[in-house]
């Protein structure tokens, strides 16, 4: 199926033309239908639409709310749901008339090229009058005007180069969560250019490389007042304002929000206009006068902030892996946009960021890197990293333009320098607390500082009583009396994980279990913090009693080498499974008849609501964390962290007993819907914010 979608305002004067040109289309070899997006025009816009009913596939949307990227998200969540299979999604604009074979040729270049998602056509002009001479020798008009080059060749194109009058994205992309930013593109006012191109360079981000497409053609029609140099001048302030909106802060050094060679790039054109000025260089001018156009527009939002009444969050962490805390901090900016806040992670280098950077970047949440020198978490070259974060830390930390810093707190000081350089910057900050850690000594030397750092906390929440507690037992003496503390656990989508027999079914097929066999397994880092090695231990005790048991490990980590060799020695391969890092791990957890997490301290422990979401009895070692969530459940079970033999007998015993395995399967579902659900959480994290920016 082919769906085209074309979202018009005020568009009476140049839809009829346009819509002449769809009725004179080749027709291609499948179905394909056009879907008009009529968003609060004032000029009958609608009315003229209905009249070619009859004589196209149409299907015309209407709201009220202006904005053409609004409109086309609007058109692309009618499209989901009113076609099936790998649709194409071809987007063009109600003044931009599609050739005769235009889509034949998407049609083609789509089959062709089946390991793309994304396409770019050519766009030509169609001038309501012959442009100046001045025109096409001065002014960009590709960017100006949405044109692309003639010498264009089939074949990989730049994101940037994919524009909106005539451009295609496959359903896979719309799937995965993939929409148009509301914030930028026309919206009735003086808006900022690159609604397409931002979507197009983050689907390259994620990803989804462009194909350019020479052969599918739509003629842009350019009005007469276009051709003007204020017109002109317009586009480049418009594009301008774009370019800030689609840059990410804290990428160059800064001076105001606006990157400081932008600066040095204005003071030049500046003194190149004057010059052009003194030597009557008209087309100089014009020239210098484009550049400055375009530089005061990016200066303009930069003094506006970005997204103007949003408030900005950035959270941060002295952060080594992916794990349960990183998933929180992306969870934690999906609520706070709910609440109008926006905001952006900023962390340590690490193994598998780049990859999980791309995941999220669908969603518009972006992944920077920030690495302030270590003062409080490295004792060695304390004082020198003190004054490199006085001299460069602070500035960068400044450059992300942030209302307020969320510090993740994932072991004993670890985020201490981030919350001082907070402090230092004037900041307000929130800790959360992701780990029931140690007591730990504060050394002289660091004991000021720390005074300093929390001198900028508003609030402290933990993600269990345990890690709370462990955390008030080091640093309530260094705590602002009017800091708002909280326990807020972390959360499950109980959407996507979720029980059910055809789940079960599926994932023991994906994983090649047998139908009738008991399984047990962990989702969790093979980390020694999650001890792999006891759960094997485990599963050897059991296997004598149950031999037709067998263990799945969701995870990858340092331990998986040594963990595989032990499988081999023990000629248990056949019935262990090591399924490495599983992105979908909802669709094989319901695999399980029990998860089994042995670690040997834990903060919360995301996998097992996420186990007991799926109806999946959850056992854990009696360690704070899982005792948090077990301790008062029906839905699971807590065993003794150091007692393999007593953790065998009671592992045994739930093996034994189907039936009450799945009574608590069953509560452990309603438990995890009705405390750990987003909804409920998300409620929580809200409410935490509130008056604290």
């Amino acid at each position: 199926m082919l769906t085209v979608l074309m979202a018009t305002y005020n568009g009476a004067q140049t839809l009829p033309k346009v819509l002449d040109g769809y009725c004179r289309l080749q027709a291609p070899s499948q179905a394909w239908r056009l879907v008009i997006i009529e968003n609060g025009s004032s000029d009958g816009t609608g009315a003229l639409i209905a009249q070619y009913r009859e004589r196209l596939p149409l299907h015309l949307l209407s709201t009220p709310d202006k904005g053409k990227n609004a409109a086309l998200n609007l058109g692309v969540e009618w499209g989901l749901h009113h076609c099936d299979g790998d649709a194409l999604f071809i987007f063009s604009d109600d003044d931009a008339t599609p050739a005769p074979d235009w889509l034949l040729q998407w049609e083609r270049c789509a089959t062709a090229h089946a390991d793309y998602a994304v396409f770019g056509g050519a766009i030509e002009a169609d001038w309501a009058l012959a442009p100046p001479e001045w025109l096409p020798r001065l002014v960009p008009v590709g960017l100006t005007f949405g044109l692309t080059a003639g010498a264009l060749a089939e074949g990989p194109v730049f994101p940037g180069l994919v524009w909106g009058a005539n451009m295609a994205v496959r359903r896979a992309v719309f799937d995965a969560g993939y929409r148009y930013d509301t914030t930028i593109g026309p919206n009735g006012g003086a808006y900022a250019m690159g609604s397409e191109t931002e979507l197009t360079r983050r689907l390259a981000l994620a990803g989804y490389p462009a194909w350019f497409c020479p052969h599918a053609r739509v003629a842009h029609h350019i009005r007469a007042h276009q051709l003007t140099q204020e017109y002109v001048l317009d586009k480049a302030w418009r594009f301008g304002r774009g370019k800030y909106r689609q840059d990410r802060p804290g990428t160059f050094p800064e001076w105001s929000g606006v990157p400081r060679w932008m600066l040095t790039r204005f003071a030049l054109e500046c003194v190149g206009y004057l010059r052009a000025r003194l030597l009557g260089d008209a087309d100089a001018q014009f020239r210098r006068r484009w550049e400055l156009a375009f530089l005061r527009g990016y200066f303009f939002e930069a003094r506006r902030g970005r997204g103007e009444a949003r408030k900005r969050v950035l959270i941060t962490s002295y952060s080594g892996e992916l794990g349960g805390m990183e998933m929180r901090m992306a969870q934690e900016l999906r609520y706070l946009r709910l609440a109008g806040v926006d905001g952006s992670l900023a962390l340590r280098r690490f193994a598998g960021i780049e990859a999980w950077a791309g995941r999220l970047a669908h969603e518009q949440i972006v992944v920077a890197e920030f690495d302030p020198p270590a003062f409080f978490e490295q004792w060695s070259w304390r004082r020198w990293n003190l004054l490199r974060a006085r001299l460069g830390a602070a500035q960068r930390l400044r450059a992300f333009r942030a209302d307020l810093v969320h510090i993740a707190w994932c072991w004993t000081n670890y985020g201490a320098s981030a919350l001082w350089l907070a402090r230092y910057c004037r900041l307000p900050a929130v800790i959360s607390v992701h780990n029931a850690f140690p007591a730990a000594e504060i050394s002289d030397w660091h004991r000021p500082l720390l005074h300093q750092a929390f001198g900028a906390v508003r609030g402290v929440y933990a993600v269990s009583r345990s890690a709370m507690a462990h955390f008030m037992a080091i640093y309530q003496p260094y705590l602002p009396a009017t800091a708002r503390v909280a326990v807020i656990p972390n959360c499950v989508d109980t959407d996507r994980f979720k029980p059910g027999a055809e789940l079960r079914r599926a994932a023991r097929q994906a994983l090649q279990l047998p139908p009738s066999a008991l399984v047990i397994g962990v989702a969790a880092r093979l980390s020694v913090q999650k001890r792999p090695h006891l759960l094997l231990d485990l599963f050897v005790l059991l296997r004598q009693r149950f031999p037709q048991l067998y263990l799945v490990l969701f995870g990858s980590g340092p331990l998986e080498a040594g963990l595989r060799r032990q499988v081999d020695l023990s000629g248990l391969a056949p019935y262990v499974v090591f399924t490495g890092f599983v992105p979908d791990l909802e669709k094989l957890l319901p695999a399980l008849d029990l998860h089994v997490l042995m670690s040997r301290n834990e903060g919360f422990g995301i996998a097992t609501i996420e186990a007991m979401a799926c109806g999946v009895p959850a056992v854990a070692t009696d360690v704070p964390g899982s005792a948090d969530i077990l301790r008062d459940s029906g839905g699971g079970l807590l065993v003794p962290p150091d007692d393999i033999k007593a953790a065998a007998a009671l592992v045994g015993e739930l093996l034994d007993q189907p039936d009450r395995r799945a009574a608590m399967g069953r509560q452990a579902r309603k438990e995890a819907v009705e405390r750990y659900s987003r909804a409920v959480v998300g409620r929580q994290v809200l409410a935490f914010y509130d008056q604290l920016m």
